[in-house]
């Protein structure tokens, strides 16, 4: 049952990553963020970050439990999930490339 879950919200920041970081990029900053938008990129920066290498060690420990898996349908469902966590990290890279940089946010204030 965790991996289920595990497995729905790593789909779910694969989905949401890529329209917020466009709406980011527009200039939205999150109403409940008591600082300005270069404070708001730099913070969401450091999240991406943070799921950049959470999928990766994710995705690493998923490969590796799925060779010691024992069932024959735990090695399928860790694998998969392995390869979502994957996704979430190459997601969270290329969103976090496409934010402008620290310096260059600063500046257009």
């Amino acid at each position: 049952m965790l991996e289920l879950i595990a497995i729905i919200a790593a789909l779910v920041i694969c989905v949401l990553t890529p329209f917020e970081v466009r709406r980011i990029r527009g200039g939205w900053v999150h109403k409940k963020f008591a600082g300005d938008r270069a404070k708001y990129i730099v913070a969401y920066r450091k999240q991406l970050t943070i799921l950049i290498y959470m999928g990766a060690v994710f995705g690493v420990l998923g490969i590796v439990f799925a060779a010691i898996a024992t069932r024959p349908g735990d090695t399928t469902v860790k694998i998969i999930a392995a390869v979502i966590w994957f996704a979430v990290s190459a997601i969270c890279f290329f969103s976090r490339r496409m934010l402008p940089s620290e310096s260059m946010s600063s500046a257009g204030q």
